[in-house]
Formats: structure tokens, sequence, C-alpha cells
């Protein structure tokens, strides 16, 4: 591999500022760097000539004629062409509020002005590094991706390494959604700490300088306040989304069987697969008794889940129509029956006698091996010791009925 792919070599950015000295003192800062930069001063500009000039890195002012630089970030990231592209807001506004704003419309950071050098430089390398690392790892997911097309499309492929392949695939993209879903909330941890470290260090001078009033103190413990609520709210999120991953991925991996609540880990791994979800106009539904135990394989069964909402998520809905995945589940007589019913097109009643089959898809290539559901059966009568069952009719939907034993024997 290229030892100079994650160069910043000649990287783009764009400078969007009404006020001249500040693009001027920005081109003085980043020019010598080696950066290329152009210039906008408003925000309609500033959305025509990226689209044009494609920049690496948007430094962007808030306050702007026309449409603000939040609205600006907004637009941007609603441009297929543009929206990949990190957003650094540049401004003098410093209020919390305004903060949470940035970082709500897609910004990956916020300077506050007066500009320090060595902080602005530091942060544009920090993000232009990161995003060039991102799109190294999108090529090397891509060639993987390929690489694994080929290896499927080989006859004498041995079946246990394409079904290890797919696993790995599955757990790889797991991996890659929970890094990209804790960005956002350890971003603004960290700037809501940063901006109450900022008040504590006036603060302090303020007491050294014995100019301290009733008004100020008030002000930075009310700012305290809202910036622990933003914190705990935030790492609440993080542990929450850490945790769910924990329970599916590491209970995939150990094969085990262990007891979990049911409409929890259910639960679990709905929230394992938000971001996905977030990216569709789909939902997912869970209905399950809140007390309802569960002695099994809970790692098979979440890779069963897993795999049955994804192939809803694929194969279920028509382009642009929001559906729905619900998740129903009953206690009879020892035994625990899932059922995992979408409200999409539905099936042929020539497919559906085929859909468990090894190699059998619809998506011949574009991508599709046709193990996903073979492996879905595979495990819930082997590591499950239960059954599967398909009933679909065209225009009416998909529903796939597991039962499944609630204590399964070591």
């Amino acid at each position: 591999m290229d030892d100079d792919a994650v160069s910043l070599n000649n990287c783009k950015i764009l400078i969007v500022d009404d006020k001249a000295e500040n693009l001027e003192l920005l081109t003085d800062f980043l020019e010598p760097e080696g950066y290329e930069v152009a210039f906008a001063t408003s925000g309609k500009e500033a959305i025509n000539i990226a689209t044009i000039f494609l920049p690496h890195l948007i430094l962007l002012d808030v306050m702007m004629p026309g449409i603000d630089g939040f609205e600006t970030c907004r637009r941007l990231k609603s441009l297929g062409k543009v929206k990949e592209i990190p957003v650094i807001f540049v401004t003098g506004k410093s209020e919390l509020s305004d903060i949470v704003e940035a970082f709500s419309v897609g910004a990956v950071d916020y300077v506050t002005k007066p500009i320090r050098q060595e902080e602005l430089l530091a942060r544009v390398t920090t993000h232009l590094q990161l995003q060039a690392l991102i799109n190294l790892r999108d090529e090397l997911i891509s060639t993987l991706r390929d690489k694994t097309l080929e290896l499927e499309k080989l006859s004498k492929l041995k079946e246990q390494q394409l079904e290890t392949s797919q696993h790995f695939s599955h757990i790889g993209e797991l991996v890659g959604e929970l890094t990209h879903e804790l960005g956002t909330p350890l971003s603004v941890v960290k700037t809501a700490i940063s901006h109450l470290n900022e008040k504590q260090q006036e603060l302090a001078l303020q007491v050294q300088k014995q100019s301290l009033v009733k008004q100020e103190l008030n002000a930075f413990i009310d700012n305290t306040a809202q910036s622990c609520e933003i914190v705990l709210s935030s790492m609440d999120n993080v542990m929450h989304l850490i945790d769910s991953f924990k329970h599916i991925v590491v209970g995939e991996f150990s094969g085990t069987v262990s007891e979990c609540n049911l409409h929890d880990y259910l639960h679990n791994i709905q929230y394992v697969l938000t971001p996905k979800l977030k990216r569709t106009p789909h939902t997912v539904s869970i209905n399950c008794p809140q007390t309802l135990h569960l002695i099994s394989d809970t790692g098979a069964l979440s890779q069963v889940i897993i795999n049955l909402i994804n192939n809803a998520l694929i194969h279920a809905f028509e382009d642009n129509v929001a559906g729905t995945i619900d998740i129903h589940v009953e206690h009879q007589d020892g035994n625990i029956a899932l059922y995992i019913k979408d409200n999409g097109k539905g099936i042929e009643c020539e497919r559906t006698s085929k859909v468990f089959d090894k190699y059998y898809t619809t998506r011949v290539g574009t991508g599709g091996s046709g193990l996903g559901l073979y492996i879905v059966k595979k495990l819930v009568e082997t590591r499950l010791k239960g059954n599967i069952a398909l009933s679909s009719q065209p225009g009416e939907g998909t529903v796939f009925s597991i039962v499944i034993p609630q204590t399964l024997e070591n």
C-alpha cells in the first residue's frame, strides 16, 4: 500500500466568511502549510463553490448575509456530492446553545474567535487526517467486498469459509456502524468540557483580580449545569450503545448458552441497528413480554434476528417507501415463538420454497451470496434446536416464524 495514502499534501480548503480580514487571516495561516484555499462570502456562494471546488474541508462562519452558517451547513449535508465533507465552524459566537446547534446540523468541530493559529491548524490537520483515514477505510472495505464477491463465485469454496466470511462481514458492519455513531456524542462531550474549562479559567482570573461579581458567578453556575447536563446525556447515549453492542457481539463470538431477559435483549439488538435504520425510512418495533427469560445460544439468536431484519431492509420494500418490521414474541408451552413480520411487497409463491436454499439469491451480480437465509435456517436448527418457517403473499408482506425451546440443554 502507498505510504502516502493519508498524506495531506495539496488538500483543498474552502473558507466561508463575509469579512475580508478573516479570509486574509485564515489564508495566511493555511497557505504556508501547503493547503489550496478557496473563498466564499455567503452561504449560497459557499454551496455553489463547494459543489465545483470539492474541498477536503470547509471552514464556516455563522453570522453571514442571507442564510447563516447553520443553514448553510444543513444544506451542504443534504447534497450527495458534498455531504461527507467535514465542516468546522469558525465564529465569534460562543454560547453553548450555538455549539450544540453546530453539531446538530453536521459540523465536526467548533472554533471560537479570536482565532489562535496553533489551535486552528491542529484541528484542521486532525480532521483532514481523519477524513483521509475514513476514505482509506472505505476504499479498503470496497476492495474487501470485491474480493469477497470473487471468492463467492468460486464453485469449490468450502461452505465453512463462506459462512465465516458472512459472519465477519456482519460483525464488521456492526463495528463500523458503532464507531460512526459514537462520533457525534463524543464530539459534543469534548466541546462542552472545553467550553466549561475556558469559562472556569476566566472565572479564576476574575477571582485573582478580585473583580468577580455575583452576576458572573451565577452565570458560570448556570453554564456549568447546562454543560454537565449535555455531557451526562451524551455519555448515557455512548454507554447505552456500547453496552448493547457488547451484549450482542460478545455473545456471537462466545457461542455459549446463557440466560437473558428476552425483552431487553431484543431491544439491545434494535439499538445496535439504530445507526443503519437512521439511513432508511423504515422502522422496527418489538412486542415481547417484559419478564420473559430465555436460556439459549443468545449469540446465534442475535445473528438470526439481525440477518432477518437486514434481509427485510434489502428485499422487502419498494424504493422510497417507508416500511415497518414487527417482532412479536409469545411463550408457548416451554417454547418461545418469534414472528418477524414486514409489510413489504411479499414473495411470489414459486420463490418461497427456495429462500432457505444455499446459494439461492435474487441479487446475482449485485453482492448477494445466497447464504443469508440459509445460514439463518442452519443457526435456528443446529444451535438453537428449533425450526423456522416462512409465509408470504405478494403485496401483503412476509412473516418468518421461529420456534425454539425456552431452555436449551448444554
